[in-house]
């Protein structure tokens, strides 16, 4: 069955901060990217990225806006990409899952961070909306990465 998901990332536009979590367990314990989870029976994605960044981090957003898609067949998950800078609350960590900050915009982690991580974020900050599915091998050792909006069987490494 297709395991739907989000990824939520926040920009404090005014503070050139980007809201962050590095893992705490799982099959991204030690990296560092953005909240986000699976969606729930009967939610919208939109909804499952409101609560799912509320969930980790204890900050509310407001009209994310989908920025990307990426598809992770190895794994079967299919994940929706938002970007939110409308938001209020105060950081308040998911214990024992994740850790929260507020990163730097200039600053970000990328040697801390997936192979897919590293590869749309650029895209997405850049203002291009991203449709990527990534190929991972059964030890996380990134294989291939196709660019699906291009066309044909053109890939983008």
């Amino acid at each position: 069955m297709k395991k739907e998901a989000s990824l939520s990332i926040v920009e404090d536009i005014k503070n050139h901060k980007f809201l962050m979590i590095k893992h705490l367990r799982g099959v991204n314990k030690g990296f560092i990217n953005f909240s986000g989870g699976k969606k729930e029976e009967n939610e919208s994605i939109e909804d499952c990225v409101c609560r799912e960044t509320f969930e980790e981090t204890g900050i509310t957003i407001f009209n994310p806006k989908q920025v990307g898609y990426m598809e992770f067949p190895t794994t079967n998950y299919y994940v929706s990409i938002f970007k939110s800078t409308e938001f209020t609350g105060e950081i308040k960590a998911k214990k024992d899952e994740v850790e929260v900050f507020w990163q730097d915009a200039d600053k970000i982690p990328y040697d801390k961070m997936r192979e897919a991580d590293k590869d749309y974020l650029p895209e997405v900050l850049a203002g291009k909306y991203v449709n990527k599915r990534y190929i991972y091998d059964e030890n996380g050792k990134l294989l291939d990465i196709i660019n699906l909006s291009l066309t044909g069987t053109e890939k983008s490494r």
